[in-house]
C-alpha cells in the first residue's frame, strides 16, 4: 500500500514538472524569429552610418558561442533558478500534501524548500554581481530586487525548518502543517517578486546582458 502511495505520488510530481516545462516552453514558442536584414540599422542610426557604438557601462564583448562557464560575465543567472523553480514547487507539492500523500510528499517539499534556500543564498552572497553606473530608476528597482530576495531566502528557510519540525518532532500535526504551508507560500511569492524585478533590470535597463553595468572582477 506504502508502494502504491508513492509510486501515486511520484508521478504526480512527474505530471507538475512536465506542466511546468511545458508551460515554459509554450511561453517561449515562436520568440526566436530571424530579425530583418535591416533591424539593427532601423534600432540602431549609429550603426547604419558606421560608427562604433558605445558599450554600457562596465560592459564586455562576447561573441563566442560555445557555452563555456568562464565566458559568463555572472554565474548569477544560473543559480538563481533553482530556488525561482524549487521554491514554488515545494509550495504547490506542501498545498496538495495537506490532503493526499502527507509522509512522502513531505520528503518532497522538505528536499526542494533545502535545495532552494541554499540556492537563494548562493545567488544573493556567493554569486551576486555587483553593479556599477545604474540610473535612479534601476537602482530603485534593484532595492526592491535584493529586497525581496532576501525575504525569499529568511522565508525559505523558515519554511524548512517548520516542515522539519513537522515531519520529525510533531508527527505531521494540522496546524504545524497549516503554518508551514502559509511560509512555503509567501517564500514563493517573494522569489516570484524577486524575480520579477531581476527580469525588469536585464529587459529593461540592459543590466547584466554581456556585463553591462557589472563589475566582471566579482561575481
Amino acid at each position: 500500500m506504502k508502494n502504491l502511495k508513492f509510486k501515486h505520488s511520484l508521478g504526480l510530481v512527474v505530471i507538475l514538472l512536465y506542466a511546468v516545462c511545458a508551460f515554459t516552453a509554450f511561453g517561449h514558442e515562436g520568440h526566436n524569429k530571424p530579425a530583418p536584414a535591416n533591424a539593427n540599422a532601423e534600432q540602431n542610426p549609429a550603426n547604419a552610418s558606421g560608427q562604433p557604438v558605445p558599450t554600457p557601462a562596465g560592459g564586455a564583448t562576447i561573441e563566442q558561442a560555445d557555452g563555456h562557464l568562464e565566458e559568463f560575465p555572472t554565474l548569477h543567472p544560473l543559480i538563481v533558478h533553482f530556488p525561482i523553480m524549487l521554491l514554488m514547487l515545494a509550495a504547490v507539492i506542501q498545498i496538495i500534501g495537506l490532503a493526499v500523500f502527507k509522509r512522502e510528499f513531505g520528503w518532497l517539499v522538505l528536499g526542494m524548500a533545502f535545495v532552494g534556500v541554499v540556492g537563494a543564498w548562493l545567488a544573493s552572497n556567493t554569486f551576486h554581481p555587483h553593479t556599477t553606473g545604474l540610473s535612479a530608476a534601476a537602482e530603485q528597482i534593484l532595492l526592491e530586487h535584493e529586497q525581496f530576495a532576501e525575504a525569499t531566502f529568511w522565508l525559505g528557510l523558515a519554511g524548512l525548518v517548520l516542515k522539519a519540525g513537522s515531519m520529525f518532532f510533531l508527527k505531521m500535526k494540522w496546524w504545524a502543517e497549516t503554518l508551514t504551508t502559509v511560509v512555503l507560500v509567501a517564500a514563493a511569492v517573494a522569489v516570484a517578486l524577486a524575480g520579477h524585478h531581476g527580469a525588469e533590470l536585464v529587459h529593461k535597463f540592459g543590466v547584466g546582458a554581456k556585463g553591462a553595468y557589472l563589475e566582471l572582477h566579482d561575481h
